[in-house]
C-alpha cells in the first residue's frame, strides 16, 4: 500500500486556525529555528496568502519575506511579531513562577 504525501494533508489541516496555533506551538518548543520557519511557511501556504500583499503588510520586500521564511531565515523579533499578527497570532510567554 502506497503512503500519501504528508504535505497536502498537513496544509489542509493547517487551514484550521486552532490546529495552526497548536502546530506552531509544538514546533517552537523544540528550539529549532529552522523547523519553526518551515512550519510558519506551511501555515502561510495553507492560508494561501499572497506573498506580495503579506510582505507589504509587514513592511518588508517580497524577497525579504521569502528570505525570512527560508530555513536560514533569522527574522528580527519585530518582523516575526508583524508576520504572526498578520496571521491573527501572537507570541505568548508562559511559565511556572514560584513565589
Amino acid at each position: 500500500m502506497r503512503s500519501k504525501p504528508y504535505l497536502p494533508i498537513l496544509l489542509e489541516r493547517l487551514k484550521d486556525p486552532e490546529f495552526a496555533v497548536n502546530y506552531l506551538t509544538e514546533v517552537i518548543q523544540h528550539e529549532n529555528q529552522e523547523a519553526f520557519m518551515i512550519a510558519l511557511r506551511h501555515v502561510i501556504e495553507a492560508r494561501q496568502e499572497n506573498m506580495t500583499d503579506l510582505a507589504d503588510e509587514i513592511g518588508i520586500t517580497r524577497q525579504g519575506l521569502y528570505k525570512t521564511l527560508s530555513e536560514e531565515g533569522n527574522p528580527r523579533l519585530s518582523t516575526l511579531n508583524q508576520l504572526l499578527k498578520s496571521l491573527g497570532m501572537t507570541i505568548k510567554i508562559t511559565g511556572d513562577i514560584a513565589a
